[in-house]
């Protein structure tokens, strides 16, 4: 499994399921200007998610045509093949998603009245 943060996750999770609605695979998606698939790149410290966009020619060939590049903290710098508007789905249903599991789990931090000599 690549590891990348949970947010740059949870937007790959989305741009997945744009997939599997578009074409029933994890990786292709219909664009604007034809068939596109996504492979991951290496695994990144920072907890990016990269890799490189094909774009699939009639003959089921494929090409290089760009990149994507999801940033630790779930925004989308690039992503070759998607528009504007299925970036900012991703992100804003990442990040609502993200705050139904994650807001609540996060430990309020008890605050001490008593005081400590030293």
């Amino acid at each position: 499994m690549y590891k990348c943060s949970v947010k740059a996750q949870l937007v790959l999770d989305q741009i997945r399921s744009r997939c599997q609605s578009d074409t029933q695979t994890n990786n292709k998606w219909t664009g604007r200007s034809g068939n596109y698939m996504y492979i991951m790149g290496r695994e990144n410290a920072d907890g990016k998610a990269t890799g490189v966009v094909h774009k699939i020619a009639e003959d089921s060939s494929h090409k290089l045509c760009g990149s994507f590049k999801i940033m630790s903290d779930g925004m989308i710098t690039r992503f070759t093949g998607l528009s504007k508007a299925d970036w900012n789905n991703a992100i804003n249903s990442a990040e609502a998603e993200y705050k139904a599991k994650y807001s609540e789990t996060v430990p309020a931090e008890e605050t001490s009245t008593e005081k400590v000599a030293v």
